[in-house]
């Protein structure tokens, strides 16, 4: 069955999407200023983005909870379950990480299924992940659906839709992928190398690049009974001019910084329509660095527009991995998000770093700091719910934080128990 987009939803889009005005975004001194939106300039640019997709429709309906109390799995966490693992061990230990999750209130998972444009699944457009070691490749996504719906919990599928593998992966990598073609015979417009990176990173300038990573959405929805899409902040990889320079140039723009954040908001864009015309019930959400200026400055990410409108993403989860003495304070800076999302319809979730505990001295020595910075974030009134990274740092720390990770286990289970008995999620 062909999926084909209709020129009227995207009309609607356009015209949600025309940036006349100036999005008006929190400062680092507290006050607003302005910033300009990204501008299209004309409905053409939407007959590109309506493009057939060759994956059928799902009639599954989504399992969401309005209030996201989540846990981020990496591909760290899965690495040292799957490493040399059968199928049935894998299920019993990524069965036994679900639970320890559900232990502590929790409703939501976002785990890794493509990281560095390897699948944890069987797949028509990326090669498996070389994370299974020794065994044969098994449907691990599939594996993962099923145990989290056993217990309840939402399965967002999380994807990096432009981090790639090595070099010297892709000279190994089967010709059956059309992402060798990317790397053999487009190199340098499709994919590109980024100084101080190890690995290939697709350029979101090619159109064929962001119908790729969109139709690559569209195969996970199709297929699995997920719930979400979860992508985070890795999109431009560099500042450097040199990195997209035959397109940009060949884009005929000007600005390359205003070319580079049309280009990222035309990849969400087209990700969520491609997810939205597979099953309308999955929700799609953006994981941002928790610094708004360095997604702008630093990834091309222009979140003041995400935030405005729901027809880019059902959800954003800034990563607000920081102390309440930061440069960039805790409080001010999950205020900043709160305004920005403030009657907009994109839920705002609050990412939160457990990890700092091991990293970082206001985290190890303020006693029950997650659950403590879960409070402030819910007494925001446009707060939907909290994202604790990661798993292994909450359930697997070694001996030295052992005391000091189960107070703070306890405290996130009471604090999330209490907002679920009030909210009714």
């Amino acid at each position: 069955m062909k999926i084909v987009i209709s020129i009227a939803l995207a009309a609607v889009i356009f015209v949600s999407l025309m940036f006349q005005s100036q999005s008006v975004l929190p400062s680092s001194g507290g006050k607003a200023v302005k910033q300009q939106r990204s501008s299209f300039g004309s409905i053409a640019m939407f007959k590109s983005l309506v493009h057939d997709h060759i994956f059928p429709k799902s009639d599954y309906q989504a399992l969401n909870y309005d209030e996201q109390i989540g846990v981020w799995i990496s591909y760290i966490d899965l690495g040292n379950m799957m490493n040399g693992a059968t199928a049935e061990q894998f299920r019993e230990s990524i069965s036994q990480a679900y639970k320890n999750i559900v232990s502590v209130g929790a409703n939501t998972v976002y785990v890794h299924v493509r990281a560095f444009a390897d699948a944890y699944y069987p797949s028509v457009m990326y090669p498996y992940t070389t994370s299974f070691g020794s065994t044969e490749p098994y449907d691990a996504l599939e594996i993962m659906v099923e145990e989290a719906h056993k217990l309840g919990l939402s399965f967002h599928a999380w994807i990096n839709p432009l981090r790639c593998q090595t070099e010297e992966s892709f000279e190994s990598m089967s010709d059956d992928y059309p992402l060798k073609k990317f790397y053999t015979e487009h190199f340098g417009e499709y994919i590109n190398s980024a100084e101080g990176s190890p690995f290939l990173w697709l350029d979101p300038g090619a159109e064929e690049v962001r119908e790729y990573v969109a139709d690559a959405a569209a195969e996970i929805v199709s297929r699995y009974d997920v719930d979400g899409i979860h992508i985070d902040d890795y999109f431009y990889p560099t500042t450097d001019e040199a990195f997209d320079k035959q397109n940009f140039e060949k884009s005929g723009a000007e600005d390359l910084s205003q070319w580079r954040m049309n280009n990222t908001t035309k990849l969400v864009l087209q990700m969520n329509m491609s997810i939205k015309n597979i099953d309308p019930t999955v929700i799609f959400e953006i994981s941002p660095q928790g610094n708004i200026n360095n997604n702008y400055q630093q990834l091309y990410a222009d979140v003041g527009s995400w935030c405005a409108s729901p027809l880019i993403c059902d959800c954003i989860i800034p990563q607000v991995y920081f102390s309440y003495g930061s440069t960039s304070p805790y409080l001010e800076t999950i205020g900043k998000w709160s305004e920005m999302t403030s009657d907009s319809g994109v839920k705002l979730v609050i990412g939160l770093g457990v990890y700092k505990i091991a990293e970082e001295t206001e985290f190890l020595e303020t006693e029950n700091i997650i659950a403590k910075q879960m409070t402030d974030a819910f007494s925001l009134e446009n707060v939907s719910g909290v994202a604790l990274y990661n798993y292994s740092t909450l359930f697997e720390s070694d001996e030295t934080l052992a005391d000091k990770m189960s107070s703070e286990r306890e405290a996130i289970t009471a604090c999330a128990n209490s907002h679920t008995e009030k909210t009714g999620s």
